[in-house]
């Protein structure tokens, strides 16, 4: 591209590239993609992986035909629209995104249904979720935005297919307040500069005396000491003007047309348009809300069932399945009234899982059937700058955990997640882990996991350390941490599982072989007549597989390599969110 001249730079990176393929060739790659994905989208490094196997191109040549077409590394690309692109010319298309914004507390299938019909128009390529951040002019709000987040995970990973185009999108997550509409969708759109945007409303937002243009945001260069009525400036009039407006007709709440304007949308805005379903098909719609979810969840009337202490029949059918063992293990909407009369033992099972597979899940499950413990936690670790290669994000490992416990085991099933390491600024020591929970929920009783291979010869588990928390610049580097093994071993109790390869000896003395490690430590049992099951899955060996499947997607059978090892929703996940490529 020399003079800047983009155009003549793009049809000489295109005729390099068109020199090493025929157009045979080109019908090869483009009738693989028409077979295997139809007209969907694809993450961008499949297509690359496609092209350099198909075709033999260089990935260097692929990463400037990327960049000439305008294609971000981490977006979604139409195969049809970039091969035809690359051999003809043609733009390639810039992806449609419609914004569904709410509270989603929680999300309903009413929701989903809506979001499915919006892909179902055809007049965007993808629908994005995205859960508002705390909003103090709504009190009633008191559900987390991450809780919120996780369901709308849940919900869209459990209910659609891997490759149907909604997705979640965590930009309110970490904010201190919801971000107003003009601002979420300026964020969007400089995160995400490949993408035209699109925000839905209803039709009740159209209404007589209301006008989008006199919304406002955060005036964020508002400071201590300047006017409070310039805390917010207007900015709707931009907002109209920048952006695309996707109207849903609400029940009860139309908007009347005139000769001069047929929609009855140009006084509210100039880039408004209605959503229309194509000939033939039926708009789905119904009056299922947040609000009747939380209402029936607070309804005093239980009928027990053979299952539950309390039942969830007031709302099932209304909330996928998964949701409503969110609510129940999370204690959302419904009084806790079950809560437990005598103090119960709660197993620790930490680690980092990247990604949580099949493997943990069952694991979980077998030491509530030792009878060890009344309840298992999984708990996440928070970032780990021992473990440079621990790259996926908090939130995304906590969600994944999420996802799998609550599609995998029924609503009373006593394995929950628990958030209290994950979103820290870096990871507990096991000693201080284990005194944070005690804090927190002082009426269980908490023992960790640990494996047998931590308990080999020259280990000493006396000698952990923690984080020296009255530790400042200038006090000596080596009394950053201190040892708090033997406190550990004193105030909590071990429940060790057999790892094949790693023996412990017993001895006459101790017949466990545990004694001489600490004075709480035990052996996870089975009942008589049972066997513990395990196996060698791995996070390891899915974050490979995953990296394989993606390297050999012309092979049929590597694009399933994770199927069976990990729950569906949690493949989901990491197709949608694009992990471990």
């Amino acid at each position: 591209d020399r003079g800047g001249d983009s155009c003549l730079g793009s049809r000489c990176i295109r005729r390099v590239a068109t020199e090493q393929a025929s157009m045979t060739e080109e019908e090869t790659v483009a009738s693989y993609f028409r077979e295997n994905y139809g007209d969907d989208l694809v993450d961008v490094e499949e297509l690359i992986v496609v092209l350099r196997q198909l075709l033999g191109w260089k990935l260097n040549i692929i990463g400037k035909l990327l960049a000439a077409a305008g294609v971000q590394a981490d977006s979604k690309v139409r195969p049809a629209d970039f091969i035809a692109w690359v051999f003809g010319g043609s733009p390639v298309a810039r992806r449609k995104i419609a914004i569904y914004g709410g509270a989603f507390d929680p999300i309903t299938n009413g929701h989903l249904t809506m979001a499915a019909q919006i892909v179902h128009s055809g007049m965007t390529d993808e629908v994005w979720l995205v859960p508002s951040g705390p909003r103090p002019d709504k009190p009633n709000l008191k559900t987390s935005v991450i809780d919120r987040f996780c369901m709308c995970q849940l919900a869209v990973n459990q209910c659609f297919s891997r490759n149907f185009p909604v997705l979640v999108d965590d930009c309110e997550c970490f904010v201190e307040e919801a971000l107003a509409t003009y601002d979420l969708l300026c964020a969007l759109k400089e995160k995400n500069p490949g993408c035209d945007f699109t925000f839905v409303i209803g039709s009740d937002w159209l209404q007589e005396g209301s006008s989008m243009a006199d919304w406002d945001s955060k005036n964020w260069n508002w400071k201590e000491g300047d006017p409070e009525d310039q805390k917010r400036i207007v900015t709707g009039h931009k907002m109209l003007n920048e952006f695309d407006f996707l109207v849903v007709k609400r029940p009860g709440y139309e908007v009347p047309s005139t000769p001069d304007d047929p929609t009855g949308l140009k006084k509210f805005g100039p880039r408004m348009s209605w959503l229309q379903m194509p000939k033939g098909v039926t708009f789905v719609e119904g009056n299922l809300s947040s609000t009747e979810i939380r209402k029936r969840s607070q309804h005093e009337l239980r009928i027990k069932d053979s299952l539950a202490s309390k039942s969830t029949f007031a709302i099932e059918g209304l909330v996928p399945r998964a949701i409503l063992g969110f609510m129940r293990r999370e204690g959302l909407y419904m009084p806790l009234t079950d809560a437990p009369r005598i103090r119960q033992r709660v197993a620790v099972y930490g680690g980092a899982f990247d990604p949580i597979t099949n493997s943990h899940l069952t694991c979980s499950a077998e030491i509530l059937r030792s009878g060890c413990a009344d309840r298992v936690w999984l708990v996440p670790c928070g970032p780990r700058p021992d473990k440079p290669k621990l790259k996926t994000p908090p939130l995304d490992r906590y969600c994944m955990c999420k996802i799998a416990v609550n599609t995998t085991f029924s609503v009373d099933f006593p394995v929950k997640t628990s958030d209290i390491e994950c979103f820290s600024t870096e990871a507990f020591a096991t000693y201080d882990l284990l005194c944070s929970l005690r804090e927190k929920y002082p009426d269980f009783d908490f023992c960790f996991i640990i494996g047998s291979d931590w308990l080999q010869p020259n280990s000493n588990m006396a000698e952990w350390t923690s984080k020296n928390w009255d530790w400042k610049p200038g006090d000596p580097e080596d009394q950053r941490t201190i040892v708090t093994g033997h406190k550990m071993l004193e105030e909590f109790d071990f429940l060790v599982l057999k790892r094949p390869g790693y023996e412990v000896p017993s001895s006459p003395d101790d017949p466990t072989g545990l004694k001489k490690f600490g004075p709480r430590l035990s052996w996870v049992d089975m009942p008589e007549g049972m066997t513990f099951i395990e196996g060698n899955l791995s996070s390891t060996e899915i974050r490979r597989r995953r990296s394989m499947s993606r390297m050999d997607l012309v092979q049929v059978g590597r694009r399933f390599l994770l199927d069976g090892l990990c729950e569906a929703g949690v493949i989901s996940y990491i197709h949608r969110r694009g992990l471990y490529t």
